[in-house]
């Protein structure tokens, strides 16, 4: 009997046709239970955090992305079993398995040998080559991810940090989970590919060997300063896996190994690997590196494969993953032994999306920006996955009410080769489409309005109508005798004069204010990834445009004024890649400082600091 703590208050008895009987542990995207299937077996219930059950639009997205993760069975995985994300506990369901997460282990009794190290990077380099392979992410591997059964090393939770972040509740501000086996590029907050899993992957395997995260510990802002800028320590790793893993740890995501290539090397003629290995994990590493890799038995208890649930009427097709091409089909598999069953086809996400009520009148979905639109803070990624975005222009209000206004939107070309998340299926990314915000017109019951009402009321006579206007015109004259006969000789001489720094501030400008003039550098901060990066701004003063450097992205472009006051300035941002345009608030401080604020329309995503002259 596996173990589990007892259930609390409030925990859910039965979801679906799952029992639940135990409390496993909770983490940042939601509690795990121990559960049980129809047939007796257990299971391991994740009950997630978010609430999807009142957003449609949201249940799409998490379907949508979640749906390639679903195909995986086998190959080193903690197979799905289920989910559902249509109730109010929105819930998936996985394979158990009976062992410590590498994570407990190492806690508890250290750093692992070499054996068990080797063992886990080939089942782990084999895990990920499937879960590439079906157009899936994993987004969040780490030591507590990786499961130590009987038959050996498990991947789990594959899948689900992407999904959480297609209807972007996985990151909503700062980092709040470890960071310590993340890839740079997923800190500095552009879009994740696959290159990030091998970086993760080789990061956790530096902890089985030797009990610490390779980048050390600290605050979370010192621990991704060094992702970001230092070496790994591989010297207590075994020999045979260490040029591996430094190659997996390149901070330039383009220079790192695929999976394939990983298990290419890891399991080449010339390694010492696959003679200590159990050979059935050799063979479909093997496979999987070759791309002849057959289709393990799905898991006993899933049930009959259905069409999978329709999008909303009119939303746009959604590619199988964003980032990566479509897997080739997988190959009929090996005749089944005595202890698996028969296979099944993948199965859809959700059951029961066929039964939700469709939103009245409500636009077609987009997918919201991601990640990678968030500061020039992040570096192009060249995978082998293929350009997954496209150009785009954009339509913003980007400094006032004036719907004229118009910059371009800079996202991934067709001919760039960037990882799995970018700018994709949105050509024009509009105001209309914020998140959270309505568009005007949500086909419920018309409610009457105060106007509406007073419409209804019963007209007044003419008299009285007379008597009160000649009261109105009576008391005004009255208000205006006081304002300017009495009110200058009753109030104090003596008083200060008026504020004239405020209203001289506040006049409008049509050009740059000599006060702005010069060259300004400092730090600026990404707020969704608390992380900092430098950046260099020039002014000239009479002028419309300045000059804004980013010196660690290797990038510049021009910032083209479109209102302003003496004290602050509105401009658009136009920039190339890596760093991304946008609009920008530059406002002059009491310290002499300026504070710079860049935004995206539409979006939460932002990065800011201060600016002195230098």
């Amino acid at each position: 009997m596996p173990e589990a703590l007892p259930l609390q208050p409030g925990d859910p008895l039965r979801l679906g046709s799952f029992e639940i009987t135990g409390r496993l542990g909770v983490g940042e995207q939601g509690a795990v239970f121990l559960g049980r299937d129809p047939a007796g077996g257990h299971v391991a219930v994740k009950v997630l955090h978010v609430r999807l059950s009142g957003e449609p639009v949201a249940r799409s997205r998490f379907t949508g992305a979640f749906s390639s993760a679903r195909k995986i069975s086998g190959f080193c995985t903690a197979a799905i079993r289920a989910a559902d994300v249509d109730g109010d506990r929105p819930y998936v369901v996985s394979e158990w398995v009976d062992g410590p997460s590498l994570q407990q282990l190492v806690d508890e009794e250290g750093p692992r040998g070499g054996a068990v190290v080797e063992r886990v990077a080939v089942g782990m380099a084999v895990a990920l080559a499937a879960v590439h392979r079906a157009g899936a992410l994993h987004h969040s591997l780490k030591p507590g991810n990786v499961l130590l059964g009987r038959d050996g090393p498990r991947m789990s939770d594959f899948g689900i940090a992407r999904a959480l972040e297609a209807v972007n509740v996985a990151f909503t501000g700062h980092i709040t989970e470890d960071p310590s086996y993340k890839a740079p590029e997923q800190l500095s907050g552009m879009g994740i590919g696959p290159a990030a899993d091998v970086f993760a992957w080789a990061s956790t395997l530096v902890f089985a060997a030797t009990g610490k995260p390779p980048f050390g510990q600290g605050s979370p802002h010192e621990v991704m300063q060094r992702i970001v800028y230092d070496q790994a320590d591989l010297s207590a790793v075994p020999d045979a896996l260490r040029d591996v893993l430094a190659s997996a740890l390149a901070k330039n995501p383009a220079e790192r190994p695929t999976a394939p290539q990983l298990l290419e090397r890891l399991l080449g003629a010339d390694s010492p690997l696959p003679g200590r290995i159990p050979p059935s994990m050799v063979e479909e590493g093997r496979a999987l590196a070759a791309g002849r890799a057959t289709q393990p038995n799905v898991p006993p208890n899933v049930p009959p494969n259905v069409p999978p649930p329709r999008p909303p009427m009119g939303a746009p097709a959604r590619p199988m993953a964003e980032g990566v091409p479509p897997a080739a089909p997988l190959m009929p598999p090996r005749p089944p032994g005595p202890a698996h069953g028969a296979p099944s086809p993948p199965l859809p996400l959700l059951g029961k999306l066929s039964r939700t009520r469709r939103p009245r009148r409500e636009p077609a979905p987009e997918p919201e920006p991601l990640a990678a639109d968030l500061d020039p803070a992040a570096f192009e990624a060249t995978t082998t996955f293929g350009a997954v975005g496209h150009d785009a222009t954009a339509t913003f209000d980007p400094v006032g009410p004036d719907p004229t206004a118009t910059f371009d939107a800079v996202g991934p070309d067709p001919t760039a080769t960037f990882d799995a998340v970018g700018l994709h299926d949105h050509p024009n990314i509009s105001e209309n489409l914020i998140p959270g915000l309505g568009h005007g017109r949500d086909g419920g019951e018309r409610r009457s309005s105060p106007l509406s009402s007073v419409g209804r009321m019963r007209r007044p006579s003419n008299h009285v109508l007379g008597v009160a206007l000649s009261l109105f015109i009576g008391v005004g004259v009255g208000v205006a005798i006081i304002a300017l006969v009495l009110w200058p000789q009753l109030k104090d001489d003596n008083g200060p004069p008026p504020d004239s720094t405020n209203a001289s501030n506040n006049r409008p400008v049509t050009t740059i204010p000599a006060s702005f003039a010069g060259t300004w550098k400092g730090n600026l901060v990404n707020t969704n990834r608390n992380v900092s990066f430098p950046a260099e701004v020039t002014f000239e003063a009479g002028g419309t445009t300045a000059r804004a450097v980013y010196p660690r992205e290797g990038c510049s472009g021009t910032l083209t004024l479109t209102r302003g006051t003496e004290s602050a300035l509105k401009m658009n941002l136009a920039v190339g890649k890596p760093c991304t345009s946008g609009v920008v608030e530059i406002t002059r401080q009491p310290d002499g400082t300026l504070q710079y604020t860049w935004s995206r329309p539409g979006t939460s995503l932002g990065y800011g600091g201060r600016l002195s002259r230098g």
